[in-house]
C-alpha cells in the first residue's frame, strides 16, 4: 500500500486540467513566445514565484528575495505549504514534490517545483571544519525514478516543473509506475 498526503488523481485528468492553465509568464503578443529577459536586465527578471506562479514583488522596500525566505520561514511549521506531495512508496522510499518558490529555469519557463525520490535508508556524510574540527550529518541519499517525459524505460534523480498542477500529475504518474514496476 502507497501512503500519500494527496488526493490520488488520474493522469490524463490531472494533464488535461494543466492544458486549462497557461503559464503566468509574460508572452509576446506578437509571436506567442515567452518573453526572456534581456542581458543585463537580471535584477528586474522574476526569479522567485509564489505557489501560483506569480512573480513575488519587493513588498514594503523589501526584495524579493527576503520576501520569499520569509514565505519558506513562515510556513516552516505549516509543511503543507511547501509540500505537492508526499509517498512511501513500497520499499520503503519516499517520493516527494515541493514548491521551491527560487526559478530554476534560468532564462526560459520559471521552474519553481520539484519531485525527487529519496531512500529510507540513511547515510553520514562527514565534514572537516576550521581548526581541526569534525562534524558529521545524516542524509537520505536520492535515488532514480521512472521519467514519465522521457522514453520508455527512462530514469530519472530529479523533474522540474512550472506550475503546481504539472508538478501534481508528474508525482501520481511516477507513483504509478514505480509500484505498476516494482509491485506489492
Amino acid at each position: 500500500m502507497v501512503g500519500s498526503i494527496a488526493r490520488w488523481y488520474e493522469f490524463a485528468e490531472l494533464f488535461a486540467f494543466c492544458d486549462l492553465h497557461v503559464t503566468r509568464v509574460p508572452r509576446s503578443f506578437d509571436d506567442h513566445m515567452i518573453r526572456l529577459p534581456d542581458l543585463g536586465s537580471e535584477l528586474s527578471w522574476p526569479r522567485y514565484f509564489d505557489r501560483q506562479g506569480f512573480p513575488i514583488p519587493t513588498v514594503d522596500g523589501v526584495d524579493p528575495t527576503l520576501v520569499w525566505a520569509r514565505m519558506r520561514e513562515w510556513n516552516e511549521g505549516n509543511e503543507s505549504y511547501v509540500v505537492v506531495a508526499s509517498d512511501i512508496l513500497p520499499d520503503g522510499s519516499r517520493l516527494s514534490t515541493v514548491w521551491l518558490g527560487l526559478d530554476h529555469g534560468f532564462g526560459g519557463r520559471p521552474l519553481i517545483f520539484e519531485t525527487m525520490r529519496f531512500s529510507a535508508e540513511t547515510e553520514d556524510m562527514h565534514f572537516s571544519l576550521s581548526g581541526g574540527r569534525e562534524h558529521t550529518t545524516s542524509y537520505h541519499p536520492t535515488l532514480e525514478f521512472p521519467d514519465p517525459f522521457g522514453d520508455p524505460g527512462d530514469t530519472t534523480d530529479q523533474l522540474r516543473y512550472t506550475t503546481e498542477e504539472e508538478a501534481l500529475a508528474a508525482h501520481h504518474e511516477i507513483v504509478r509506475r514505480i509500484v505498476i514496476t516494482e509491485g506489492h
